[in-house]
């Protein structure tokens, strides 16, 4: 490459932001005078800036099929354990950092109107810019160990965004949530690093290295070679359902919207969720090994994308749709890696980053605008009281359901194409990709059409967000329309006519039933008890699963053992104050009086005398 720039300067910058504005934080913690916003939210938004300058300057100076790596010095070095730390840049690298250097500083920009008076407003910034720095490190390692190193960071930084607003209990729940349920999924990355270090050793562990032994046949000599290859890609692909929110381990991310809008954009939409996906297209060697596990890919993916389409139809909280949207839109980027067609999952990735952004950024200036307020059953007609955000969330509903000429609309048909050819699979997800259009548009016509349902007083208040609340979403809606058309894929824009045809003609037909069913009043009718009863188990039934596999039967271990545990520390005690017992009683005997010592010592003498005499003959 021309340029002299290293790789390390783009995840130095946000980790430089994240320890300024922490040291800022510590600082004015006990200090009547906070640290002034203006200062501190240009502070924030300028590291994250630079690094996507960075990240830009890489992408274009790169051939299209460059890969340019950088090796900053040995990491781990145990005997045989070997690992480097080191970077790798290529077109995979580069479609990602684009995305997340670039929309992150967009919702940090956002965060300075958002968070505006907040007492923890620095802190805040600087878990953004942490959390950026750990998604970069995730993104741009070379191997599996640094990239584990990434993934624990956004995992933390999940937990403290979530969690942010800690006096409220729900939230600190959320966050324990959030992180427990990744840290399942995190053993399982754990595991299939380990049976790649029994495969071949550490050199697997590196990406370029796991490649060539896969494609070029030089593990045939390996006894149970397959078997440990499918190992592994089962371990990692159970990881990734932790980090992506598939089935089983979607769980923790509708209670993640906990947290403040910004975080459920940047971390719960656009970034960190994508993270499995990424992990899916860097390994496509592994996971593509075996026919039978890709199958298995693609029926969790349905089944997930299916699941929360219908969860995202029965929720009344606005980030919460939101969420279960998330997590079907993720099941659709798996389906299309189950498929093999890994460019087209990060293409859905990309496009899905600029309009789920966008579509949560409308919501928190919708909340915003209603002092907090997130049902959207106490909404209605905003259209004319919030116009810039309604055309924005307009925009981005139009391509999140897929009309054509926006940016998912281009990649959402690729992956329905990529699973045409098995007719069950592809009809499922077309069914899935219809109730998309119909809980989106459900929210859209809840929110801004008809008349107001909230009270009079927030009705008074309410007012359109601020300006540095709307230019990222403007720039972010901009991009529903324009991130269609980039070239990301082999066969961008070269869909079959029939899939085309009944994509669109599924959305059209989605949103007319929605727009107007949910624009009439709908009086309570016979069975609404029952339909409210199967919201909440369809909604919960994943955590009731949860409870029932995993929580029930260790608290029923735990209640058996305890009392054992117990005997053993009771045991344990007892033996050891023993040997206590007896050096007490042996120092009281030793004491400091010569005449007592010599009485005792004329007693031993007697005693041992008569022994001799009597007993020894």
């Amino acid at each position: 490459m021309a340029t002299q720039i290293p790789l390390w300067i783009i995840p130095f910058f946000p980790l430089l932001g994240a320890l300024a504005l922490g040291a800022i934080a510590l600082t004015r913690t006990k200090s009547e005078q906070p640290a002034p916003e203006g200062y501190i939210g240009a502070l924030a938004v300028s590291f994250p800036f630079i690094s996507f300058i960075a990240t830009v300057m890489f992408a274009i100076e790169m051939p299209r099929d460059g890969v340019y790596t950088e090796t900053l010095g040995s990491w781990i070095s145990i005997g045989s354990f070997q690992v480097s730390f080191g970077f790798l840049f290529d077109s995979l690298t580069k479609i990602m950092l684009l995305f997340v250097t670039g929309i992150t500083t967009l919702i940090v920009l956002y965060s300075i109107g958002y968070m505006k008076g907040d007492v923890g407003y620095t802190r805040f910034m600087s878990y953004l810019n942490l959390f950026l720095f750990s998604m970069i490190v995730l993104v741009l390692s070379d191997s599996l160990p640094l990239t584990f190193l990434g993934w624990e960071g956004v995992g933390l930084c999940s937990y403290l965004l979530v969690g942010f607003w800690n006096k409220d209990l729900l939230n600190c729940k959320a966050a324990n949530k959030a992180f427990l349920v990744n840290r399942v999924g995190d053993v399982g990355f754990l595991l299939g690093m380990f049976t790649l270090l029994a495969l071949g050793g550490t050199s697997l562990l590196n990406y370029a290295n796991l490649n060539e032994a896969l494609s070029g046949g030089s593990l045939a000599h390996v006894s149970f070679a397959r078997e440990l290859i499918i190992i592994a890609a089962f371990f990692l692909f159970f990881a990734c359902t932790g980090k992506s929110a598939q089935i089983p381990l979607l769980t923790w991310l509708p209670d993640a919207m906990a947290g403040p809008t910004p975080v459920s954009a940047l971390i719960h939409a656009a970034t960190m969720v994508t993270a499995g996906v990424y992990l899916m297209a860097r390994l496509s060697a592994l996971f593509a090994f075996d026919l039978f596990f890709s199958v298995i890919v693609l029926l969790v993916a349905l089944a997930t994308a299916l699941w929360a389409a219908i969860a995202g139809l029965l929720q009344h909280d606005i980030k919460k749709i939101l969420a279960y949207s998330t997590i079907s839109q993720l099941g659709f980027m798996f389906m299309a890696a189950g498929a093999g067609a890994y460019d087209v999952a990060i293409f859905h990735v990309f496009t899905h980053a600029f309009t789920k952004a966008a579509l949560f950024l409308g919501a928190g200036s919708v909340i915003h605008s209603l002092g907090g307020e997130q049902d959207i059953r106490k909404m209605g007609g905003l259209a004319f009281k919030l116009p810039s955000t309604f055309f924005i969330m307009l925009i981005a509903w139009a391509s999140l359901i897929g009309l054509p000429g926006l940016a998912c609309f281009w990649s959402k048909d690729l992956i329905l194409e990529s699973i045409y050819s098995a007719p069950m699979l592809y009809y499922t997800a077309l069914f899935t990709a219809i109730l998309t259009a119909v809980y989106m548009t459900r929210l859209m016509v809840l929110v801004f059409l008809g008349k107001f349902r909230g009270s009079s007083h927030t009705a008074e208040h309410m007012h359109e967000s601020s300006i540095v609340m709307q230019v990222p979403m403007w720039i972010l809606a901009a991009g529903c329309i324009l991130a269609g058309y980039a070239p990301l894929t082999n066969e961008n824009h070269h869909t079959d006519i029939f899939v085309i045809l009944a994509c669109c003609g599924g959305t059209i037909v989605g949103l007319s039933f929605a727009a107007v069913y949910f624009s009439k009043k709908i009086p309570r009718y016979p069975g609404h008890n029952e339909l409210v009863g199967f919201a909440r188990t369809w909604t919960f039934l994943f955590d009731k699963l949860h409870f029932l596999l995993g929580i029930l039967p260790a608290r029923i271990a735990m209640s058996i053992l305890d009392p054992v545990n117990r005997f053993l520390r009771i045991t344990m005690i007892v033996i050891g104050a023993i040997p206590v017992i007896c050096s007490e009683g042996l120092r009281f005997m030793q004491v400091n009086k010569l005449r007592v010592q010599l009485a005792l010592s004329v007693i031993s003498s007697v005693i041992l005398a008569y022994w001799l005499v009597f007993f020894i003959r």
